[in-house]
């Protein structure tokens, strides 16, 4: 298994020491995070990302994981290909037929929202002096699918830990105040239902903070569109990464040829994004040509790609949060935070000004 890392190859040691401390510490943020998300009465559910939680656990856990070697293999092991075949599988939750029937009418706003994004993050990162590896992972991250375009592009860039896990970590926060604000104040502006779930689909990052959000406009203010409309508009956004996380591959990659005379320093194009559109490509075919009896058996198979795929996502930022310092994570500062927050905060004002009646 010459393939796996170059560590691997160098290291006798056992990969399992390592692979099952992360694999716990993601076991269990999964399950707080859905414990969180699920609370009962008179609890109030807290929706939030298990990749976040595993980021917490793996920085208040990293200390004693870097003393004992043993685990570094299992760690490089998740950081890695746990990491890429974790986005590879996102493809699976991409139908392109879903897209073409359904995603039309969203698809000029939503494309104006990844461009805001895109634009308004860089162009702040460069004013507030950010680093251009970061101030890409925030823009990735708060244009396209927070935390899973992150950790997607996240090999692509080199990225050190604690960027990457800055990143997460503030795309959720942000993530966490969307889901409590946005929707009142889209009830009290757009009032549409329709209209509320395009906005809470275009310029809410994650996914699960998109459907979080819209179920709880829909406890408010009880409906049957919200949720369906910001789902479509969600899958709709999520699409673009197969284009725009190369894009941003390439910007980087002429940022640092243009810093730098070093030709070490370029960025190969993201191999494993071949994978995701070949997965999407499948789930396509799948949903187009299977047989109605086959179709409960491919849904199963769907579900349980998709959970494979958090689950392999949660294990990549607990082994990288394990290998980055709270002072290290401290030492990036505000300022890329803002950045991403100023960008999310004027797709909102930008939506309510499109969407408004």
């Amino acid at each position: 298994m010459r393939w796996f890392s170059t560590s691997l190859e160098e290291d006798s040691a056992s990969i399992w020491p390592g692979c099952l401390i992360v694999l716990a510490i993601a076991l269990m943020a999964t399950g707080m995070a859905w414990l969180l998300t699920n609370a009962p009465p008179p609890l109030t559910p807290v929706p939030i990302s298990a990749m976040l939680i595993a980021i917490v656990a793996g920085l208040v856990l990293g200390q004693p994981i870097r003393r004992r070697a043993r685990l570094k293999p299992g760690i490089d092991l998740a950081k890695s290909w746990i990491l890429k075949a974790s986005v590879v599988l996102v493809g699976l939750r991409l139908s392109l037929a879903d897209l073409l029937s359904t995603g039309t009418q969203a698809l000029p706003l939503v494309l104006t929202m990844i461009v805001i994004g895109l634009f308004v993050v860089l162009l702040l990162g460069r004013l507030f002096k950010v680093s251009p590896r970061l101030t890409i992972l925030l823009a990735a991250g708060t244009s396209i699918c927070g935390a899973s375009a992150i950790a997607a592009i996240s090999p692509a860039l080199k990225a050190h830990h604690e960027e990457t896990c800055y990143a997460v970590a503030s795309i959720g926060i942000l993530g966490l105040i969307a889901i409590i604000v946005y929707p009142l104040v889209l009830q009290h502006t757009l009032m549409d239902p329709t209209l509320i779930g395009l906005a809470l689909g275009t310029v809410i990052h994650d996914t699960a903070q998109v459907t979080a959000a819209a179920v709880y406009h829909q406890q408010l203010w009880p409906n049957d569109h919200t949720l369906d409309v910001a789902t479509v508009a969600k899958l709709l956004r999520n699409s673009t990464m197969l284009v725009v996380i190369p894009a941003l591959v390439v910007l980087y990659h002429k940022l640092e040829v243009r810093s730098s005379e070093d030709a070490s320093h370029a960025v190969p194009f993201p191999l494993f994004i071949l994978g995701f559109i070949a997965l999407s490509m499948a789930r396509t075919a799948g949903d187009t040509w299977l047989p109605a009896e086959a179709n409960e058996l491919w849904l199963g198979a769907l579900a349980v790609a998709n959970q494979l795929s958090l689950l392999g996502f949660a294990m990549a930022m607990a082994a990288l949060a394990s290998t980055v310092s709270v002072a290290e994570l401290r030492s990036l500062g505000i300022r890329g935070f803002m950045a991403a927050a100023l960008a999310t905060w004027i797709m909102l004002f930008m939506a309510l000004i499109w969407l408004a009646p």
